[in-house]
């Protein structure tokens, strides 16, 4: 007797492991609109601008990762040598996020460009915000239209600002500037490197008159390098969280990078080059936090490619544009959720080490939902979609150690849910179109007639 209880308990025991863990799906319950995915030039440029295929591969949605915005910034001598890469960017329908890296020498303190120290001396903010003026009408008369500006790149390790700085340049002088000369660019602020641990943007958000101006909260996601180089994100501490000033502007992450360190001949720490996918699995993490922690609507990387030689992990690609394992996993979220699209309601973490964010286009009734196995063994996940459009189908595109954004074959959707096995250590991105997916009623009869007695 003893031994067929221990039978059937180890029977229970066996199936109920196999019983697969699972994520709800809500398509009515929504959270921030997506605004897109990007990274920037370099420092003042990659050294090499992107050719035609180069720019397919970030920005072309059906050729490439499709990532909607290539940043870039202002340089010493006032050129612009990224020109051609965002000519080719925004040809394939990238916007611009324009980020300053400090007045020109001759406005600073301490007469140096972007340096640690220094600061725009007050005589010269009217100066700065006629600067910043000419070098977007000088971009829009190469026609680069910017749509995102940033007045000051890391304000607290770059060229110094405060918090009380930025209100008065902006409500005085940025701000006016900008409608005196019809600039329609939106004004971001304040790209510190440290999140929101350092608060840049209350003071302007508190101030009706800088404010108005300020449509963006930004930050660059730089931690405290403990799993990561300085990839770890600082979204997820409280104390770092967006203040409440914030209010209904949209949140961007405008910058991370990071690889674990090494000591170099000269003695110096250096990030190394790992385009593994136990890095790309790192940063799969960092924008599933960003997204339903901060409540992200943009997630950027530093660099489109590395800008050195000597390989910083700096980049989505070394410096010859061979993709590290992280550029296809960004792709996971850049090439399906697009801008416009809405955050919708999921099971954020639904098993040990799996996380979950879903997508829909209120314009098309399409929808992603991106699943990510930090495990080294696979994971049989039911997704139960509540409240979704007539779907037949999703089919699931795998990035892992041995694929690259691969389509796998579509999988069935019956009494609006479906199963799948995650395998190790990949990010999977369920995907509809058009084709699958209903949202429109049936047209109107038109041969009715109807006889009046």
């Amino acid at each position: 007797m003893m031994k067929v209880l221990l039978g059937l308990l180890l029977v229970c025991l066996l199936a109920t492991s196999a019983v697969a863990q699972s994520a709800t799906v809500n398509w009515t319950t929504t959270y921030q609109t997506m605004d897109g995915w990007g990274a920037s030039t370099g420092y003042f440029a990659i050294n090499v601008n992107l050719n035609s295929s180069q720019a397919d591969m970030f920005f072309s949605p059906t050729a490439g990762i499709g990532l909607e915005y290539i940043r870039t910034s202002n340089t010493p001598d006032g050129s612009m040598p990224d020109l051609p890469t965002l000519k080719l960017a925004t040809t394939r329908g990238a916007k611009v996020i324009l980020s300053m890296y400090g007045p020109p020498a001759s406005m600073m303190s301490n007469g140096t460009f972007a340096s640690q120290g220094g600061y725009l001396l007050p005589a010269d903010y009217e100066a700065f915000a006629t600067y910043i003026v000419n070098w977007i009408q000088t971009l829009e008369s190469n026609g680069i239209h910017v749509d995102v500006f940033s007045p000051a790149n890391e304000p607290n390790t770059q060229a110094k600002w405060t918090a009380e700085t930025l209100d008065t340049f902006i409500s005085q002088y940025l701000g006016p500037a900008f409608a005196s000369a019809g600039l329609t660019t939106a004004i971001t602020i304040a790209e510190s490197d440290d999140w929101f641990k350092t608060n840049f943007v209350s003071t302007c958000f508190n101030d009706p008159n800088c404010g108005q101006y300020v449509t963006i909260a930004s930050g660059h996601g730089y931690g405290n390098g403990k799993l990561d180089g300085t990839g770890v994100s600082y979204c997820c501490a409280t104390a770092a969280a967006p203040p409440s000033s914030v209010g209904s502007r949209r949140i961007w992450m405008t910058e991370v990078n990071g690889g674990f360190t090494k000591e170099t001949s000269n003695d110096t720490n250096m990030w190394v080059y790992d385009p593994s996918i136990t890095d790309a699995m790192v940063w799969a993490k960092n924008i599933h936090d960003f997204l339903t922690v901060a409540n992200a609507s943009a997630w950027m990387y530093w660099n489109l490619a590395s800008y050195s030689p000597i390989e910083y992990n700096d980049g989505l690609t070394d410096y010859n544009f061979n993709p590290a394992k992280r550029f296809f996993v960004v792709g996971n979220w850049s090439k399906y959720v697009r801008s416009g699209w809405i955050r919708i309601g999921a099971t954020s973490n639904p098993a040990s080490r799996i996380y979950v964010t879903a997508f829909k286009d209120p314009s098309s009734g399409n929808f992603a939902i991106v699943a990510v196995n930090e495990n080294s063994s696979s994971t049989t996940l039911t997704f139960s979609l509540g409240g979704f459009p007539t779907v037949a189908s999703v089919t699931p595109t795998l990035t892992s150690g041995s694929a690259d954004l691969v389509d796998q074959a579509p999988v069935n959707i019956s009494d609006a849910s479906f199963s799948y096995s995650l395998p190790g250590t990949s990010v999977v991105t369920f995907h509809s179109t058009s084709s699958s997916v209903s949202t429109t009623k049936p047209p109107a009869p038109t041969s009715l007639t109807a006889t009046v007695q």
